[in-house]
């Protein structure tokens, strides 16, 4: 095949599927001009073998961001969709305009371009399911037809390790994807464990804030052999949209294509109406899991700022605090909060939410507190304008 550009480039020699024991790997080997890097394999239980995609469009959601990071032509060795491949166009040209100094718009062949039809006779949808509380309104809602006419046949949730939880704590997966599998069968969802390397490999070169939507998505693909549609739970609401953010209401439908269209899903709500929808979910209360800092990845552990504001909207909520808390948060743990961006946000709003339900409690003053003073950090922060100030900063951090 010609290559289009003499830019170096980024080549993905897709693999055929092979059996390790019962589970099935599906992967690609990756070359980067001159270098090789690891395989890429996403693995699955063997049954799950008819549900693999048939041709190669999970490795282009998987490295295109690579790809614009390195300004790397990206060349498939296998054959992807072209409607695929006009909305990673799109995708491309987004990205590079919220992160131009970091991503280029490059080039994609394939060695072969072929839309295939809808591979279910039925529509069925599936969905990431991480057992946080936004995979976990996508997945009620959905299954329990909850959303009239938006609502999607909903039949699987898809538990992915080596994402929040790094491959080498296998035990604590197994005991998340117990209580994940809890959950889904209680509304008659299935849940599919997968596991996949993505995340050792991109880390290197494409921070996970950036990429874990890309990663969902290739997932989702992956699996587009048994499904039509693949739902992405929304991170932020329409009103409190984000970007640039890994996912994204704009780029993550754009990692789809008209056989399998991926959907930004649940953006309507803010956090608090999708916990109050939960409320009527017992084990969901029971099971829920929203950290990612603490020392154990299958529970929650009462501390990290995401935990804090989690248990602060079931307050909200009037649900007190559910099982899936251990401890509860404390004025003290509240006050010291320090939190920008989308968590600042989401801690305002909170805090809004409070005040328009005439709540005075002592521990809305705390969270007023935190705002206040995050808010004042983050100008201070901001003021380091130079390049002499922000390398004095980043020699500060490194040496003392």
């Amino acid at each position: 095949m010609t290559l289009i550009s003499k830019k170096p480039a980024l080549e993905v020699w897709p693999q055929d599927p092979s059996t390790e024991g019962d589970r099935q790997i599906y992967s690609a080997h990756l070359q980067l001009g001159q270098q090789a890097i690891a395989p890429l394999w996403y693995r699955l239980p063997q049954r799950y073998r008819a549900s693999l995609s048939p041709n190669s469009d999970p490795f282009v959601a998987a490295t295109v961001l690579l790809a614009m990071t390195t300004a790397s032509q990206l060349v498939i060795h296998g054959e992807v969709s072209p409607t695929l491949l006009r909305n990673v166009e799109e995708f491309q040209h987004a990205w590079a305009s919220w992160l131009p100094h970091r991503l280029s718009v490059v080039p994609i062949v394939a060695d072969r371009e072929q839309d295939r039809s809808p591979s279910p006779a039925a529509p069925v949808a599936i969905a990431p399911f991480s057992g946080g509380v936004d995979s976990s309104y996508t997945a009620y809602c959905h299954s329990q037809h909850k959303l009239g006419r938006r609502s999607q046949p909903l039949k699987a949730g898809l538990f992915v390790h080596g994402f929040d939880i790094p491959l080498a704590q296998a035990d604590a997966f197994n005991r998340a994807a117990d209580s994940a599998a809890t959950m889904l069968g209680s509304i008659g969802v299935e849940l599919i464990p997968m596991a996949t390397n993505f995340r050792q490999i991109m880390d290197a070169y494409v921070p996970w804030e950036t990429s874990f939507g890309s990663a969902i998505a290739s997932c989702l693909l992956v699996l587009q052999g048994g499904f039509s549609t693949g739902l992405i739970p929304s991170s932020y609401s329409y009103r409190n949209l984000t970007v640039p953010y890994g996912s994204n209401a704009v780029t993550d439908p754009l990692l789809g294509h008209d056989a399998f269209p991926i959907r930004y899903d649940g953006a309507d709500c803010n956090r608090f109406a999708k916990i109050q929808a939960l409320m009527e979910w017992p084990e969901a209360l029971e099971n829920i899991r929203v950290c990612w800092q603490g020392a154990q990845k299958d529970r929650n552990c009462c501390q990290c700022e995401k935990c804090i504001r989690n248990i602060l909207t079931f307050r909200l909520a009037g649900a007190g605090l559910p099982p899936c808390f251990e401890t509860d948060a404390s004025d003290r743990q509240i006050q010291a909060l320090r939190l920008r961006g989308g968590a600042l946000d989401s801690l305002i709003a909170l805090r809004d939410s409070a005040h328009r339900n005439g709540i005075q409690a002592p521990w809305v003053k705390a969270v007023a507190t935190a705002i206040r003073r995050s808010r004042r950090k983050n100008f201070l922060r901001n003021r380091l304008k130079t390049p002499l100030e922000q390398r004095l900063v980043a020699f500060k951090k490194k040496h003392v």
